[in-house]
């Protein structure tokens, strides 16, 4: 009965660091969707705490009867100073950027190598 040459193997996928840098971002992505709503609330608080106290500090250094000059309106109820989805946008790239180049590593294995010439042992 003839050898027939073993098939090569691919390592576990779980070996390669961009199956764990794709996981961790779509960890990341989950987090973030989950926390998003309770994020917009706790942080428009934070924002309208802190224009409040930057208008008592500027009432405060020009005087107390001071008017603003130029009324500033508190932002819509939808606008954020700090939002959240450039944190997003990030974790979705890294784990695009991670699955092409997993995709691209793992295919690599599968494409055989030139065979040896003949007469040579392998």
């Amino acid at each position: 009965m003839p050898e027939s040459s073993p098939s090569p193997s691919r390592p576990p996928i779980t070996d390669s660091p961009w199956f764990w840098l794709m996981l961790f971002c779509a960890a990341c992505l989950v987090l973030l969707i989950v926390i998003w709503p309770k994020y917009r609330t706790r942080q428009r608080r934070l924002e309208m705490q802190y224009m409040a106290q930057e208008e008592i500090l500027r009432r405060g250094a020009e005087g107390a009867d001071a008017a603003p000059e130029v009324p500033t309106a508190p932002p819509a109820p939808g606008e954020l100073i700090i939002e959240v989805w450039p944190l997003a946008l990030l974790a979705a790239a890294g784990m695009i950027v991670a699955a092409v180049m997993l995709h691209r590593g793992r295919a690599k294995l599968l494409v055989p190598k030139d065979p040896p010439p003949p007469g040579e042992t392998p």
